[in-house]
């Protein structure tokens, strides 16, 4: 995991169900199946969320960032082998896709501190921690997860990597 920032602390639960609500929102470009359009999400969220925007960026722009989310202005930047793979359906990539959402529904301005955690800061303040389990609990719904029997299913049913698969599958 990066270092982020620290932010409000927010408990693993709480986090689940904000994006267990954003899931509900866009069910309908879902239909039956169990995958969250993350490249639709993108290409739509402006109609809910007026004022949103996104970037594709060279390589150039972000270097090593995957993704670059900026609250305060509704703006994520995703690079453009990422936002690629994102709507091909690459596992790491979707993850990326949903983390950066997570950032910006999870860290607006107000409260938000921009100083990096160190050894004493709790996990559940991390904006890192946060995001990441926000990308989890919209990516793989815990309803279907149950119904798992491998973290291959997991990865099957819910279009994610590996890593993501077993990070949720074991608990």
């Amino acid at each position: 995991m990066r270092v982020g920032f620290t932010v409000p602390p927010r408990k693993k639960r709480d986090i689940f169900d904000i994006a267990d609500g954003f899931r509900e929102r866009f069910r309908p470009l879902m239909g039956a199946s169990a995958r969250v359009p993350i490249d639709m999400i993108y290409e739509t969220l402006h109609l809910v969320l007026p004022g949103f925007r996104f970037e594709v960026c060279d390589h150039a722009e972000l270097g090593a960032d995957h993704g670059q989310t900026v609250p305060e202005k509704l703006l994520i930047k995703l690079r453009e082998d990422v936002y690629i793979g994102m709507c091909k359906g690459v596992g790491r990539d979707r993850f990326t896709g949903a983390h950066e959402l997570g950032h910006l529904f999870l860290h607006q301005p107000t409260g938000f501190a921009r100083s990096a955690p160190n050894a004493s800061t709790p996990i559940y303040m991390n904006s890192e921690w946060q995001a990441d389990n926000f990308a989890s609990a919209l990516l793989i719904e815990e309803q279907r997860l149950q119904r798992c029997r491998s973290i291959e299913e997991v990865q099957e049913v819910f279009g994610v990597s590996e890593a993501a698969a077993k990070a949720r599958f074991r608990k």
